[in-house]
């Protein structure tokens, strides 16, 4: 399992300190903070899930509303060697961070288009275009 660390800029403090908090739920989150607009994580994901992180440093605006980021990936973490947390997978629609994958654009749009939650078992749910996001976005249909 490879560990990932996501530098972002976030448009102010206030949404870098709301993204840390909505995704330190998440299983694969070893890390997360806000550094005044700057937001610092480190993930510790399976091969077959390193496409979530890769579309954020690739798509910030898209995945996380981030101004810019970057990703960085390492094979060989010194400490800890692997994730200190089990990942618990949640089925269902909705992500552990609260985000419904059937009402965010991001698993629509054309630009990055995001195939669901890596903490949900089996693939995200489709859009169906309605209602907002956990984080407030609203779908593209």
């Amino acid at each position: 399992m490879a560990a990932y660390l996501l530098i972002g800029e976030a448009p102010s403090a206030e949404f870098a300190a709301r993204i840390a908090e909505q995704y330190k739920v998440c299983p694969h989150v070893h890390f997360i903070a806000a550094f005044g607009t700057m937001l610092v994580g480190v993930w510790y994901l399976p091969e077959t899930k390193r496409w979530w992180l890769e579309m954020v440093a690739a798509h910030p605006q898209v995945s996380l509303d981030l101004l810019r980021a970057a990703v960085y990936r390492t094979e060989r973490p010194s400490y800890p060697e692997a994730s200190l947390r089990q990942p618990a997978l949640a089925s269902g629609p909705l992500a552990p961070c609260g985000s419904d994958c059937r009402v965010c654009d991001r698993a629509s749009g054309d630009e990055a288009r995001c195939p669901g939650c890596p903490a949900l078992v089996g693939e995200g749910a489709e859009s169906d275009g309605s209602g907002e996001s956990a984080t407030g976005r609203r779908s593209k249909r």
